[in-house]
């Protein structure tokens, strides 16, 4: 605080003198990176693991979610019962239950039993489940068993706190009742109100393999065709004057009731606040430029939470549209067909592959795979989606008419039939992209040749020239420099709920010994780090002899485990390693250890 006011003394003293105006420009943007700095100390919430060491009386936050066994649900606990006083909290707990009665958003909840704290991840580059929840401000999860909980009562003001909610569900019950086919309701959940916590792994990897994922996330495709279809409602009647504006106000009004329906996620967030701006500058005939409402939207949605900006959906959304802003008009002018429908789909074409060329190093990064047949598969579902949404919004809007809801249940319960089917068929099509790995630095050589590429027009061609050549210079040196730090042999052994995994990179090829491991366990305990150490995943069975003991001796390693315990021979690593929620630390040099709850590394 004391910085900005020193900062605003500054620039107040710059502005009598009449400084230059870089001066007072820097001065300004010194003020909002000291804000941004600041900001997040009045957001920050200490996050504490689970204390409630007994009995507590939680608010049920959602509608319960069916799963095989269990139905989920997200409770806020208020109180809880520490031996002889009720102690005030506010902790988020995500439960599984199987209580009969159902659990509904604004009633309290009595649960006997205490929940437990949510484990950080045990092994390198897992994925940190503690740390995706925390950001949500969950610390415990739970099951809770039939009779272990007890429905106290139902908030009277729950109508005010939960109208989302209860419009979502109503909406969603709508879906239900008039969608005959049962594989397209989850699939139109998704794509109308943002639900994908009912999407199948299979439904979700066939959306992912073919590079159509962001259809199911609503974003600014979505939003974009509620605005299309509003304003083309109103296109007959020619308003003007104070009916166009209200007109105009009103939309904003849906625009944002949609995206409190969907849950608010980044994407919708992103595309509401810009589509809102746009609007808004029709009430004035004025076109803002979109590189101005793409960053607005982006300081307001950090502004009110700091933390969206770790979010993965927050950072593809801003990428995705920076790139279809930056890049589209360039890919555009490459061709110019001359049929209309040639122009049409080129247009749509254009447009995925400026986003993809934007966001690839970052899918790479999170998930490892690229899609390699994205272009084929975003020109022919997106206008399929486009028709999906072009029923169903009508569908949600009148779909309590018998027969008119009915009528256009199938239709959109068909149409996804049809987006199904094309997905399935890119499915069987060759040439997968699976398990690849990316550099930081390369990340942002591919982002700067873009950047480079954008300005090739407007700035000096040797500066730009020569600013390539010194990030494919950076680029080569750090290449080689991973490339020597990866010929340096290691051992890692991977820790599950049950069993254990040995990978022993030689430094030119892997070895492996999984005991116990399932492969869909592996998939998530070992396959990321041999992903990001770029081992690859065709390991050759390293060689292990079983004593009369029943102990387990690797011969390569000159290693022998039993049971929980691990003694070195004569082929002493230089360092002994223990994965901890930051990363590898120091753990032992002895020559005979147990083996830790988390991975153990070794190198040599």
């Amino acid at each position: 605080m004391i910085s900005i006011v020193l900062l605003w003394l500054i620039y107040f003293l710059a502005v009598r003198q009449k400084a230059n105006l870089s001066i007072l420009t820097w001065l300004a943007y010194s003020q909002l990176i000291v804000l941004g700095w600041l900001l997040p100390s009045f957001h920050r919430e200490e996050q504490n693991e689970t204390v409630l060491d007994g009995p507590y009386l939680a608010q049920v936050q959602a509608y319960d979610l069916q799963k095989p066994n269990s139905k989920e649900n997200l409770l806020l606990a208020q109180y809880y019962f520490d031996s002889s006083k009720w102690i005030k909290v506010n902790q988020q707990i995500i439960i599984y239950h199987q209580s009969a009665s159902e659990f509904i958003p604004g009633q309290w909840v009595l649960v006997s039993d205490k929940p437990e704290k949510i484990e950080a991840p045990r092994n390198p580059n897992e994925f940190d489940y503690k740390g995706f929840l925390l950001l949500k401000g969950i610390t415990a999860r739970q099951f809770i068993p039939e009779g272990k909980s007890q429905i106290i009562s139902v908030e009277t003001n729950r109508l005010i706190y939960f109208f989302a909610d209860d419009l979502r569900k109503s909406l969603s019950d709508l879906l239900e009742k008039h969608i005959p086919q049962k594989s397209s309701l989850p699939i139109a959940k998704a794509l109308l109100l943002g639900q994908k916590n009912q999407l199948d792994r299979s439904t979700r990897q066939a959306y992912s393999e073919s590079g159509v994922m962001h259809i199911l996330a609503v974003s600014g495709l979505h939003v974009g065709i509620l605005v299309a279809v509003l304003l083309f409602l109103i296109r007959p009647l020619k308003l003007s004057g104070l009916a166009r504006k209200s007109y105009l106000l009103v939309l904003v009004l849906v625009i944002w009731t949609y995206a409190t329906i969907t849950g608010l996620s980044p994407s919708v967030v992103r595309a509401s606040v810009m589509f809102t701006l746009i609007v808004l500058g029709q009430l004035r005939d004025r076109k803002p430029p979109l590189f101005n409402i793409l960053a607005f939207s982006a300081i307001l949605m950090i502004a009110v939470n700091p933390g969206v900006i770790t979010e993965v959906g927050f950072q593809l959304s801003y990428l995705a549209v920076a790139g279809i802003v930056l890049l589209q008009p360039l890919i555009v002018r490459v061709w110019y067909p001359k049929s209309r429908i040639l122009e049409y789909l080129w247009q749509l074409g254009a447009v995925s592959i400026a986003a993809q060329l934007a966001t690839f190093p970052l899918s790479v990064w999170y998930f490892h795979s690229f899609p390699v047949w994205f272009l084929p598969a975003n020109l022919l579902v997106i206008p399929i989606t486009f028709l999906i949404m072009q029923v169903g919004i009508p569908m949600l809007l009148i779909g309590w008419i018998p027969f008119l809801g009915k009528a256009l249940g199938w239709v959109v319960g068909s149409l996804i039939q049809v987006e199904l089917w094309i997905l399935e068929a890119f499915r069987l099509l060759p040439f997968r992209l699976n398990e690849l790995t990316i550099q930081p630095v390369t990340m942002l050589l591919v982002w700067s040749l873009l950047l480079v590429w954008a300005a090739w027009e407007y700035v000096p061609k040797k500066q730009l020239a020569f600013w390539s050549v010194v990030l494919l210079f950076v680029w080569a040196m750090s290449g080689m420099l991973q490339l020597i730090s990866n010929q340096n042999p290691e051992v890692v052994i991977y820790r599950a709920d049950e069993g254990w995994a040995i990978d022993y990179w030689t430094g030119v090829e892997l070895k492996s010994y999984n005991q116990s491991i399932s492969s869909e366990d592996a998939d998530y305990v070992i396959l990321p780090n041999r992903v990001k150490s770029n081992w690859g995943n065709d390991p050759q069975e390293l060689q292990v002899f079983s004593t009369q003991e029943g102990d387990l001796y690797f011969s390569e390693l000159d290693l022998t485990i039993n049971g929980k315990r691990m003694v070195l021979g004569q082929k002493s690593p230089q360092n002994i390693q223990m994965w901890d929620s930051q990363g590898w630390i120091k753990h032992s040099d002895s020559k005979s250890l147990e083996i830790p709850f988390t991975a153990l590394r070794l190198t040599f």
